[in-house]
Formats: structure tokens, sequence, C-alpha cells
């Protein structure tokens, strides 16, 4: 993951530097058709769309919610001690993280976004970086991050 939002770079330098609280996110995956920018929210990410104007049909996406990272981040996320050891300040997936089958095209995925809502259009980002392997996603694909293949990182 290569850059932190506003948003949360705000939140943090507020919380280290004047003592002001600043609550664990929730930590949902949102996949992108472009790369969101650092002034990004939730609402206005390039993300994939749900559904398609004008049709009642779904297309299936939704954002990856991985729940409240206070209650659920050692589930989802492992911080290698060799990597500590190293001076890296690396984390990654520590399972496959799946998305729900494309029931229609969902067209080019080039971006990721780590918000803090589970609902599409919602909540803040928190970071994005570009895929190193963007693709078209057609009707039933499945997008997936394998073992360690989603590395998150302070730069």
């Amino acid at each position: 993951m290569a850059a932190l939002s506003d948003y949360l770079e705000s939140g943090l330098l507020n919380h280290v530097f004047r003592g002001q609280t600043f609550p664990k996110p929730r930590v949902c995956i949102a996949l992108c058709s472009g790369v969101p920018k650092d002034s990004d929210t939730g609402s206005t990410i390039p993300e994939l769309p749900s559904g398609i104007t004008g049709f009642t049909a779904s297309t299936n996406y939704r954002r990856l919610d991985l729940g409240e990272s206070v209650n659920q981040g050692d589930i989802y996320w492992k911080h290698d001690p060799d990597n500590i050891s190293a001076g890296s300040g690396v984390i990654s997936n520590s399972g496959q993280l799946v998305f729900t089958t494309a029931l229609q095209d969902w067209g080019w995925v080039s971006g990721i976004a780590i918000v803090d809502h589970p609902t599409h259009g919602s909540g803040n980002l928190l970071m994005h970086a570009q895929l190193d392997n963007p693709r078209i996603i057609y009707t039933g694909d499945n997008v997936k991050f394998d073992y360690g293949t989603l590395e998150i990182s302070f730069k």
C-alpha cells in the first residue's frame, strides 16, 4: 500500500503530536477502476460499480469487510518478526482475501483502497495504491489476494 489519505495523515498526526484521539477504524478493501487520490473519501474514490445504472441487476461487487481492527486485526494481518528485526514496518494479509464472484463484468481494476466503512460509496479513505497487475474482471471472475501478497507499510 503506497499512500496514506489526507484523512488518515491528519488523524495520525493529531493523535501522536497533539494528544487527540483517533479511533482504530473498521477495515474494508475496495477495488477501483483508477487510483484514488490522497484527498478522496469513501464516496469519491473511483470504486467499481455495485450495480448497473438503469438496471436492477447487481454486478455483485461489494467491499471486502474485514471488520473492526481492534477485534479482527490479528485474524487478517501478520507482522513477521523477521521484518521487525530487519527494520521493516511491513504487515501483510495472513490468509487469502477473496471478493465475491462477478455476476456481470466489473471492468478495469487498477487500484485498491482501504476504507473505514463496508457500504459502497461511504466512509473515509485510509490508504490507496495502484495494483501491480491491473486487469479486466469479467462475469464469473473472482478477485483475490493470496497469502502475504497484500503488503502495507509506511514509507
